[in-house]
């Protein structure tokens, strides 16, 4: 049963590998809706992975305090964690790590070009819209007299 909660994670880390590459493929072209629209299932898979680490977390220490009544996972040796842990759970543990490291440098990637976007559209709007900084206020200067219609 344990080793279905990793494969599941897995499951769920692959997921979110492939829309942060949609995500940055999205941005290239400023398909904002496809990205925004993309957020709830990236939150639902987020959330999925996090019960599911956390279902073969407690099974593990439920195994642990039931083979091993006296004993922390530290106290154990290689052999007892493997036989803890389950057959096959060193490899998707492995999968898990190097998966996770390419959604974090995704997420990275992603983030950088979103705040170079952000910026940009930033320093669009302060040319376009004038606005002065007093602090932590802003106050539109007013000047931006090409923006008022007439009737």
């Amino acid at each position: 049963m344990s080793l279905q909660f990793l494969q599941g994670a897995l499951e769920d880390i692959k997921a979110l590998i492939a829309i942060t590459e949609q995500d940055i493929v999205d941005i290239k072209i400023a398909n904002n809706d496809a990205i925004f629209a993309r957020i709830p299932q990236k939150e639902e898979l987020t959330a999925s992975f996090i019960r599911k680490k956390e279902a073969y977390a407690q099974e593990i220490e439920e195994r642990l305090r039931k083979e091993f009544p006296n004993s922390t996972l530290e106290d154990l040796t290689y052999e007892d964690k493997q036989r803890l842990l389950g057959e096959g759970a060193s490899q998707y543990t492995a999968d898990l790590h190097d998966n996770l490291n390419l959604l974090k440098d995704l997420n990275l990637r992603f983030g950088k070009m979103s705040l170079a976007v952000s910026e940009f559209y930033s320093s669009l709007l302060g040319k376009i819209v004038p606005i002065e900084e007093r602090g932590y206020k802003k106050q539109s200067l007013g000047n931006a007299s090409f923006l008022q219609t007439e009737v």
